[in-house]
């Protein structure tokens, strides 16, 4: 019966204590995690990537132990259907942790156009050497909605909207594109999103109150002195945001 394999699940000193040290592996990644503030992009998605594992695993085991080899013959088919059925959105989803990003990526690719030979080209080229970054692709979006990202998985990414070019100016463009330069160069896009799905996935995670908004601001402001850096100010960075956000109230309006 599903009582008695529960049963003998949790009355294993070994079976129970497995499922104890993945929990609190789990909880102490997350905890390394909040406190390594400054740590690089790979430090902290390699603990976010712990995390999730170490959460996950017990139920998994627990589906698997052996003291239920028999539990399709033992227990009621549906219940064990549903089961198999929840354990499956389970491995989805920790699929999706590894995987999000680059379907995302591939999605908005294919609704933007590659930008090839132009003055933004040459300048991203220009400034990807001394970030010793492999040079970003740039694209544009088809949206009047002035908007701006970068994504840095394998081929490193740039999308502008269409929108940005109908309001902004030439060096407010500029220190945009500067500005997702630095973002590429943190690989902050890629911890964002696999923050955001681990959020979804993970009750621990979710508790801990993440993406951390001072990491986030963190990586703005560093992205921010890049381009006013290399700009020699950031006014230009500064009305850019300015009328972005003037545009949104507007809309919103």
């Amino acid at each position: 019966m599903c009582t008695e394999c529960t049963l003998a699940f949790f009355m294993s000193p070994l079976k129970s204590g497995i499922v104890i040290l993945s929990f609190a592996i789990a909880i102490a990644a997350l905890v390394m995690l909040r406190r390594l503030k400054t740590a690089d992009t790979k430090k902290r998605l390699t603990l976010l990537y712990i995390h999730v594992f170490a959460f996950v695993f017990p139920f998994l085991f627990f589906i698997f132990f052996r003291g239920c080899q028999s539990y399709f013959s033992g227990c009621d088919q549906a219940k064990a259907i549903l089961t198999m059925l929840g354990l499956t959105a389970v491995i989805a989803m920790v699929i999706a942790l590894a995987v999000a990003p680059i379907v995302f990526v591939k999605r908005q690719s294919r609704k933007a156009s590659l930008l090839q030979g132009s003055h933004w080209n040459r300048l991203v080229q220009r400034h990807s050497g001394g970030l010793a970054i492999r040079q970003p692709k740039l694209y544009i979006l088809n949206t009047a909605t002035p908007v701006a990202f970068s994504f840095s998985l394998f081929t490193p990414r740039i999308f502008l909207s269409a929108g940005l070019f109908d309001i902004l100016w030439k060096k407010e463009i500029e220190a945009i594109v500067l500005h997702e330069l630095a973002h590429i160069k943190g690989r902050a896009s890629v911890l964002k999103l696999s923050g955001y799905v681990a959020r979804l996935l993970s009750p621990f995670y979710a508790l801990a109150n993440f993406p951390d908004s001072s990491r986030v601001s963190e990586d703005e402001m560093k992205a921010d002195s890049f381009a006013a850096a290399v700009q020699g100010t950031s006014r230009h960075l500064d009305s850019a945001k300015e009328k972005i956000v003037s545009y949104c109230r507007e809309r919103a309006g």
